[in-house]
């Protein structure tokens, strides 16, 4: 039996990236996908995959795929296991696989009844996704925003707020689901001037170490769905959290995050970006040059739903 496995070797949704890459190599070689170690297990499934450890026979005659994929993809085929450490690969074979392998992953019932009856107290309301990134992602400048001037940077609060202030002006019976690293109360600020929420579901991965950069209180597994039943969505730049959701999981959303250029407080702007099905190649060059971004100048003009959309699940 040949195997392409996937360790807990990143993030979450980096892992949930590379699942494309794995099926696509399962399709011309193969290989039996198979997921090892990933705690979201006792809240994700995969269809199509197996949960299995390498152990030392899948360390035998195994290709580890990293970031050179260009130069590894074509030998492949010619080993009985691989190593998947990368979501990169050959853009015109990926692209057909996002959307497809993005509905492989189901969450379990109980958790998204979870987000069914939260969102359903606001049925009735435009409902905005907000995702703030912080932990392993950090706080460059209190006083400025630049988005190349480190590999992961957070975006600053004042930006998350003011782009939430002009969507409230815009839609003033708007109410926000946060998702953020940490806890909530970390915001004081958007729990006093905005009506906000989170999904009652507290993460049982607080301690664990390989997730203590970027944890939050809530469960990543619920926040993650929860955040693709929105279909406005106010992101961090580069944060694969925001990414996943809103381009590979329920329907199309469009993300608000800031502009390539560095911006200040007293001119915080924002660019809406619309990527479904697209992967994280695509998203990393909007987030970094600006390119599939266009500057938003009137909230009112962004696609708005009342209620969240909870079908998909």
């Amino acid at each position: 039996m040949k195997r392409a496995f996937i360790t807990n070797y990143v993030g979450l949704t980096s892992r949930l990236e590379t699942l494309a890459l794995a099926f696509m190599i399962s399709d011309r070689h193969g290989h039996e996908v198979c997921l090892d170690g990933w705690p979201e297990l006792d809240a994700l499934s995969i269809r199509g995959a197996h949960i299995r450890s390498r152990g030392l026979l899948g360390r035998l005659d195994c290709l580890k795929l990293r970031d050179d994929m260009p130069e590894n993809f074509a030998r492949a085929g010619a080993y009985r296991n691989l190593n998947l450490r990368t979501h990169q690969g050959p853009r015109e074979l990926l692209e057909p696989y996002y959307l497809p392998t993005g509905q492989r992953v189901k969450l379990r019932p109980e958790l998204a009844d979870v987000i069914r009856g939260t969102f359903a107290r606001y049925a009735d309301r435009p409902v905005v996704g907000v995702h703030i990134r912080r932990g392993d992602f950090p706080l460059i400048s209190p006083t400025e925003f630049d988005v190349n001037a480190f590999v992961w940077p957070a975006v600053p609060d004042w930006w998350h707020e003011h782009v939430m202030a002009q969507i409230q002006k815009a839609v003033p019976d708007v109410v926000f689901y946060v998702s953020c690293t940490g806890s909530l109360d970390a915001f004081p600020n958007l729990t006093k001037n905005f009506e906000v929420f989170t999904m009652p579901a507290a993460s049982p991965y607080t301690h664990s170490a390989r997730q203590r950069g970027h944890a939050s209180s809530t469960h990543p597994a619920v926040d993650l769905f929860a955040l693709a039943c929105c279909r406005v969505l106010v992101g961090s730049s580069c944060s694969t959290f925001t990414h996943y959701p809103a381009h590979m999981l329920g329907g199309p959303t469009t993300v608000l995050i800031p502009p390539s250029h560095k911006i200040f407080p007293d001119d915080p702007q924002y660019n809406r970006i619309d990527l479904h099905g697209r992967g994280v190649a695509d998203w990393l060059a909007a987030c970094r040059t600006g390119a599939d971004a266009t500057p938003v100048t009137d909230a009112a003009t962004l696609p708005y739903a009342r209620g969240a959309h909870v079908d998909w699940m």
